[in-house]
Formats: C-alpha cells, structure tokens, sequence
C-alpha cells in the first residue's frame, strides 16, 4: 500500500510540475457510458481526449477523440497558443466525436493545446510540435519520433571496451603469476 501511495505522489507532482493532466482512462471504445460524462463535478472527471500521439512537426497528422458531449452537438475543435480553428465536428449518439487534423506550418517549436468546444462545456489535450528534421536538410519518414535527437549511447561500443579492459586485467595477472614464480624458482 505504501508503494502506491509513493507512486501517486509522485505521478500528482509530476502533473503539478509540468502543468500536464493525468488520465488513467482508456481509449474512447473503451470508456464508461455517460454516466461517467458528469459536467460541473468536483473533482472534474479525467480528460476525456485521447490523441494519437503527443508529438508531432509541421506537417503530420495527429488524429482525436473525445466524449461526453451532448448527442448530435457541434464541437469546435481549435488549436491553441494562436488559435487556429481546424475543424467543426456533430457529436454522434453517444456525445463521441473524432477527426484528426494536420500540424499547421504556422504553429511554431513548443507546448500546444487542441480545444474541443462545445455549449455543454470544453474539453482540451496537450502536444508538443517539435522541429522538422526536413528543415535541416534531411526527409522525414513520418514516423512520430524522426526529429528527435539520438540520447542513447552503442551498446557494441561499450560491451567491446569492457571485453577488452577484462583481457588487458587477466594478462597482467597472468603475467604477474609467472613473474612471481620466476622470482621464486630464481
């Protein structure tokens, strides 16, 4: 029980730390029905947006989906720190709606919101637009991570030099046993 109570304090400071939400609910197919959409609740229920990916440049597509809109309501769907409006979508029976969007080339390096809005309330998500590796001369491959910089390092490299550091150690011990024993028959 302590574990999980470590573990939540440290999930909750996390959070606080960098102003992100912490969802622990699945994807919208899997979600509770609408009794678990309460609007105006304290505490507000967990975010109800789930995007395909948290990271993206200029250029890709980032699809969402969300819940707990009124049935057949429209839904605004903006992206935030300039506003752009990327679309206008119906909730469907369930109060569900989903799209996607493309990262707009006006949208610079950085944190970014996608809003849904709605008469029945807002909803809202974090991603991260990071540069494109196709500025720097090279052609992306669409993959969600093919800007990012290598932080790892070449495990061949290292397990080779400790080999090698293991051998140079073993010579000089056994050199050094031969040594000893020259000296002793001496």
């Amino acid at each position: 029980m302590r574990a999980f109570k470590v573990a939540a304090a440290t999930v909750g400071l996390s959070a606080a730390l960098t102003g992100t939400a912490v969802g622990l609910a699945g994807p919208v197919s899997a979600a509770p029905g609408a009794a678990g959409c309460a609007q105006g609740t304290y505490p507000p229920a967990s975010s109800t947006v789930a995007l395909s990916r948290s990271r993206a440049s200029v250029g890709m597509a980032i699809s969402y989906q969300a819940r707990c809109f009124k049935p057949g309501e429209q839904v605004t769907v903006t992206v935030y720190s300039t506003p752009q409006r990327v679309g206008v979508l119906t909730a469907d029976a369930t109060g569900a709606v989903s799209g996607s969007f493309t990262v707009p080339s006006t949208l610079e390096p950085g944190r970014h919101t996608l809003e849904l809005a709605a008469a029945t309330g807002t909803q809202s998500a974090g991603f991260v637009v990071v540069p494109s590796a196709a500025g720097a001369g090279s052609s992306t491959s669409g993959n969600d991570d093919s800007s990012l910089a290598f932080t790892g390092s070449d495990a061949a490299k290292s397990a080779g030099a400790g080999i090698v550091l293991l051998l140079g150690g073993g010579a000089l011990i056994v050199a050094a046993k031969r040594r000893k024993h020259a000296d002793a028959a001496a």
